[in-house]
Formats: structure tokens, sequence, C-alpha cells
């Protein structure tokens, strides 16, 4: 009985040795174990699609801030201190050709020599010289006072009308300021063609003569600009017969207006910037209406470029006859005095009357 027993024991063991790996395998499989076993890795993102042809932009890094520019200061129009008179014995002007009311012929009228006579004012290019204006165009700059002038320099080449023209010459400044002193101012009134009614002479009525400012002005020429004008035949007083100037352009939102009731006191105009203005004078009664008469409203457009190189001749505007002004001199920057207030009402007075 003792050798039947003991082979099953044995037989018991063993088979629950073998059994046990199997158990443990079954159990690894139920319960999913093993590397192989294990889901895949998910697929990494996308890669975005790239053109060849992109290129990478760079993004500079910003510049620093750059100031504003500062605004242009105002264009003024403002009085000036009027030069001092020459001294005895005064300058005088006279037209002596053509003569009063004289009749010149149509086709001889362009190569008709305007002759003056101006005595106690020396003259020389650059200097003193005397202004030569015809039926109110811009003036022309006479430095040599004994050469005759064509009537032909004095149009720009443009034909003379048949009928009644007028002259008139006064003494100026190296400036272009004029000389406002008695006897100084000359008209003549003169016809082309035939002689007409002398009865209505316009030189006998109050009237306005327009001098500066004209034509181009460049670099230092631009600043420190004159206004100037004549009068004959008429006393300024306040509320009475008075100048009204008027000027527009760039830097100008409203017009500057002056109001003119002492005669002999330049204006100035400071401040200009490139381009066109107009500068408008007109002889006005107490009623603030125009006087009547030919030359008593006149407009002037004149030319800004600080860029450009001073040009003195240009500043003339004698583009018909530039040698009378060839040989001025180029000066240097205007010395401007301590800004006064801008013009809003009358000047001050300098004395009264068309000549001092």
């Amino acid at each position: 009985m003792l050798s039947l027993h003991r082979p099953r024991r044995f037989t018991v063991r063993v088979a629950s040795v073998l059994a046990l790996p199997a158990i443990g395998a079954a159990m690894l499989f139920a319960c999913g174990g093993g590397s192989d076993n294990l889901p895949p890795p998910p697929p990494p993102p996308p890669v975005p699609a790239t053109d060849a042809a992109t290129t990478v932009t760079t993004v500079a890094p910003p510049s620093p801030a750059v100031p504003p520019k500062a605004p242009a200061p105002p264009v003024t129009l403002t009085a000036g201190a009027a030069s001092p008179d020459p001294t005895a014995p005064l300058p005088t002007v006279a037209i002596t050709a053509p003569t009063k009311e004289q009749v010149i012929a149509g086709d001889k009228a362009a190569d008709f020599s305007v002759k003056l006579d101006v005595k106690h004012w020396q003259t020389a290019t650059g200097s003193n010289h005397v202004h030569l204006i015809l039926d109110n165009r811009p003036y022309k700059a006479i430095y040599d006072t004994k050469q005759p002038v064509k009537l032909s320099e004095l149009t720009g080449g443009e034909a003379l009308s048949e009928g009644r023209h007028v002259l008139v010459a006064f003494p100026s400044r190296a400036n272009h300021e004029s000389v406002k002193t008695k006897g100084a101012l000359s008209i003549v009134t003169f016809w082309v063609g035939k002689k007409g009614d002398a009865k209505d002479d316009p030189t006998k009525k109050p009237m306005l003569v327009f001098s500066r400012p004209k034509g181009e002005y460049k670099g230092e020429m631009a600043n420190h600009v004159l206004i100037d004008f004549y009068l004959a035949n008429v006393t300024l007083a306040e509320g009475k017969e008075h100048v009204n100037v008027t000027v527009t352009g760039p830097g100008i939102d409203k017009a500057l207006e002056a109001k003119v009731e002492k005669f002999g006191t330049p204006l100035y105009l400071d401040n200009l910037q490139n381009g066109s203005y107009d500068v408008k004078t007109e002889l006005v009664d107490g009623s603030n209406k125009l006087i009547e008469g030919p030359w008593n409203s006149t407009t002037r457009t004149i030319k800004i470029d600080h860029d450009a190189p001073a040009d003195v001749a240009a500043a003339h505007g004698d583009h018909a006859a530039p040698a009378a002004d060839a040989g001025a001199p180029k000066p240097g920057p205007a010395k401007v005095p301590a800004p006064p207030p801008t013009m809003t009402g009358a000047l001050p007075s300098m004395g009264g009357g068309g000549t001092k």
C-alpha cells in the first residue's frame, strides 16, 4: 500500500507545477499584458505644406520716433521805418520827352525815346536809380538817366494802342523804396496816333502809383519784401482817403490787410513761403469806396523761391529788357528788425499827402 500512494502524490505535484505557467499566461493574455499587444502610438501632427518659393521676411525693428516738424511762422504784413529823406537840395525828376500832350505817330511809337532830366540824385548801377512807369505797368529801373529809353522797353514789346498814354517817373533808393519829397514825382500824358479829348485828364485826379513788389524773389531776396507806392493829387487822412493793401497766398488763411492813412511809411512782408502771392493796392474814400481812376486798383503777382540762388534782376521783373537791371549787385541777407505787431489797422504817421 505504501508503494501505491507515493506515485499518486508525485503526479499531483508535477501537474500542479506544470499548470502554473499556463495559468499565468492565460491571465496575462486575458489582462492584455505584454508589449506586443499594446496599441500603436498616435501619429505625429501633419507638417504644414510649404512652397519652395516662399521667402522668410525679417521685420526690421521700428525706427526711432521723429519729432514733428515745427510749423512755419505766420506770414506777416507790417509797417517798417521809412528811410530818411535826402538832404537838400532835394532830388527832382522831369520827363522831357515826350512833352505834355505830345502826339506820336503810331508807326514811330515803339522806337520813340523817353528822356529824363534828373537833378540832385546820383544814380549808379546797383544803387540809386529812377522808376519809370508806362500806363501802370510794372516799372523799369533806370540806372543811367542820361541814356534814352525806348517806349517799347516799357511795354514788354507790346504795341502801344492809339489814344492817351501816361508816363510816371520818380527817384528810388537802392532798396527800391521811393523818394517821396516835393518835386520828386513827374507825370506826363501823351498821345499815340492822334490827339483825343484832353479834358478828362486822369493825372489831374487822385492817383495811386504801384511801385513794389514785382517779379520773382529768390533766395535771400525773398526775405523782408517791400511794398511801396506813390500818390498824386490826394492827401491821406484818418477817416478820409486812404489806401487799402491786401495780400493773399501760401501760408495765409485769411487775407492780410493794411489800412494806410498816412503816406510815406513802407510796408514789409515777412515769412513768405515758396509759391505765388497777390498784392493788391486800392485808393479809396472815407466810405471805403474805390476812387475812380485807371491806376487806383492794382494787383501784382510775385513769386517766392527760397531754395533758388538770389537773383536781383528777377525781382525787377524786366524780362523784356534784362540789361537795365543786370548790373544790380546781389546784397547780403536783409537785416530784419524786431518784428512789429501784425498789421491790422492804420499805419503810423510818416507825413501826409502825395509827397512829403
